[in-house]
């Protein structure tokens, strides 16, 4: 006979509560036989299988939100932040979820243990319920993100709080740079508060996808000149504006990052081959403006040579020693 097992939020189980009902057997069955996973200790899930078409970053960012999620449902009174909150706002990072998740400590000394990192409480902090689950103010989020991951993810993350659309049906920004700076300021002094100064000096609401945000930081890697973002440009023969990701105006070169999903419409093949005709036109326009153009994708932005080359080829010259910054 099938017994249904008792599940919580976000369709999770729990040992404590399979034990209690007396089907903890039929818990372990399901582990056993592949329908049932251990998502964190004392805690259980249906097995899942992301769809392949989705890029890693997406699978691997789904993966950390669920680990969040279930870590609600085992700690006492958790409040996210870092990391976790920035996973529960939905917002992007460029690179890789931690193995652990972040909480508030309740005073002023931090701990980690067990897959947790407890953050030292040594400020008043204002608290959200997001999805049920208390989380920091996304600006002290992103700030303790600053403090406890890398720049290229920081900058991703606040770069798509602060974003502001051109499509009027989009949902306005989370916060502002005004706000940002204002709660690193409240908080100063604070271990770690260079790491969230060099976040909030190239910061902007301009990026519109992680891979715009990454590509800046590896122009500047590479030593080249700092763009124009989000230059706009009338195309009179489409009778349209485009804006450009990058615009050099004193050296007349224009470039754009695209990620390949832009160019697969519905999913159809006349959808996507619309789009792809649609945006040849719209780049011949473009080239008519500028001196040169060139694009990129993720690989191509990784790679960093490839991008390099690219924009030597454009014209573009080197105005300063290269370094490293992700």
């Amino acid at each position: 006979m099938n017994v249904e097992l008792p599940r919580r939020s976000h369709g999770f189980m729990l040992a404590r509560d399979a034990t209690a009902l007396g089907v903890r057997s039929e818990l372990e069955s399901g582990v056993a036989t592949a329908r049932l996973e251990r998502v964190r200790r004392g805690v259980y899930a249906d097995v899942v299988r992301p769809d392949p078409k989705l890029p890693a970053a997406q699978r691997e960012a789904m993966a950390y939100l669920r680990d969040v999620r279930a870590a609600g449902l085992t700690l006492r009174a958790p409040v996210f932040t870092a990391h976790s909150a920035i996973a529960l706002y939905e917002l992007p990072i460029v690179g890789a979820w931690p193995a652990q998740v972040y909480v508030m400590a309740p005073g002023r000394s931090g701990h980690r243990r067990r897959g947790v990192t407890a953050l030292a409480r040594t400020r008043d902090i204002e608290v959200h319920l997001v999805g049920g689950l208390a989380v920091t103010s996304v600006e002290y989020s992103l700030i303790q993100l600053s403090r406890h991951g890398s720049l290229a993810a920081a900058l991703t993350a606040t770069d798509a709080a602060i974003h502001v659309s051109r499509r009027s049906d989009d949902p306005p920004p989370l916060t502002t740079l005004a706000q940002l700076r204002a709660e690193h300021e409240r908080l100063l002094p604070y271990p770690g508060s260079r790491r969230t100064d060099a976040v909030l000096r190239r910061a902007t609401h301009l990026a519109d996808t992680p891979l715009e945000t990454a590509s800046r930081l590896v122009i500047e890697e590479l030593g080249f000149p700092a763009p124009e973002l989000q230059h706009r440009l009338w195309l009179p023969e489409l009778r349209r504006v485009a804006f450009l990701d990058f615009h050099w105006p004193e050296f007349g070169v224009g470039a754009e990052a695209d990620g390949r999903g832009k160019y697969l419409g519905d999913g159809t093949v006349e959808a996507s081959a619309d789009v792809v005709i649609d945006e040849k036109a719209r780049e011949d326009a473009i080239r008519r403006q500028v001196r040169a153009f060139t694009r990129w994708d993720w690989p191509e932005m990784w790679g960093r040579r490839v991008l390099a080359a690219k924009l030597r080829a454009a014209g573009l010259p080197v105005v300063r020693p290269s370094l490293k910054l992700f």
